[in-house]
């Protein structure tokens, strides 16, 4: 499985009927034997059917396509920044229903299973990512299968998991449940039946789909930097050239002049009074 430049991330949704069988692209492990719905592998083991009713080859179990699109999921497809595309991921222990008992050592159940997948983070114009889907179990034979589905960008593109879209649906209690944040590690997460306990038993009716969602947004580019308005010119304050000088003898020189200006005004206020009471006397005489 490729893991250049991915997340990790699972989710869920009952959606068989909108699914075909294409030609399986990158599964694994490709030598695994392989059964049909008349004759069930008689021990736990996860898509190895080659002819299922719903999904056609089993082994060909991860598949993508735009939401809501109406078209049935695909091995590859072409992906435009804006849209949300689904990941689909069928589960099926291929074992036939006789073994799920005591008698037979339960030898049909498997345990810990737990499912993990890993798309791109980002794709550049015309680039071909890698989305990939793992089941997980500590008892099955092989203990882990694999496949792979294609996404192509129309540009440059990131793709980022929708928060919550993760979900189960199957036929039992836990359908429609949201799974754990551990989609998103190398472990994967549990999945089940009535409780997401990591136990599902042999025959079909105990198959299910994950799905989830991922979100693709354009890629802003960087070395276009956008141009900016331009603002009005603030005002500038105009700045002499020579700030007046201040030393000590300019400041004496102003203590002087400002004595000398009050001097003179307070002569000028006594003379003008003194004339001014003087001719009221010699008015007075007359």
């Amino acid at each position: 499985m490729k893991a250049n430049k991915v997340v990790l991330g699972v989710a869920a949704a009952l959606l068989s009927p909108l699914v075909v069988g294409l030609n399986a692209s990158a599964w694994g492990p490709s030598d695994r034997p392989t059964f049909t719905m008349q004759e069930p592998a008689t021990y736990a083991v996860f898509n190895s059917i080659t002819d299922n009713s719903a999904v056609g080859d089993e082994r060909d179990f991860v598949r993508v396509e735009e939401k809501n699109s109406g078209r049935a999921y695909a091995n590859n497809i072409e992906i435009e920044a804006g849209k949300q595309y689904e990941v689909y991921i069928y589960y099926h222990n291929d074992a036939s229903k006789t073994f799920n008992d005591r008698a037979h050592n339960y030898a049909g159940v498997a345990r810990d299973v737990r499912v993990s997948s890993i798309f791109p983070l980002e794709l550049t114009a015309g680039e071909k990512g890698t989305i990939s889907g793992t089941i997980m179990a500590s008892n099955t034979n092989p203990t882990s299968v694999w496949d792979e589905a294609y996404v192509t960008a129309k540009e440059d593109t990131t793709l980022h998991y929708v928060e919550g879209s993760a979900k189960i649906y199957n036929n039992w209690g836990v359908n429609g449940s949201v799974l754990s944040t551990n989609l998103f590690s190398e472990m994967g997460t549990f999945i089940g039946l009535n409780n997401l306990d990591g136990v599902i038993l042999g025959c079909d009716e105990y198959s299910g789909q994950i799905v989830y969602t991922i979100q693709t947004k354009a890629v802003d580019n960087p070395d276009v930097p956008p141009t900016p308005e331009d603002p009005d010119d603030p005002e500038v304050p105009e700045v002499p050239k020579e700030l007046p000088s201040t030393g000590p003898a300019e400041i004496v020189l102003a203590v002087v002049l400002i004595l000398v200006v009050a001097a003179g005004i307070f002569y000028w206020v006594k003379t003008h009074n003194a004339v001014k009471k003087a001719t009221k006397k010699a008015r007075g005489r007359k």
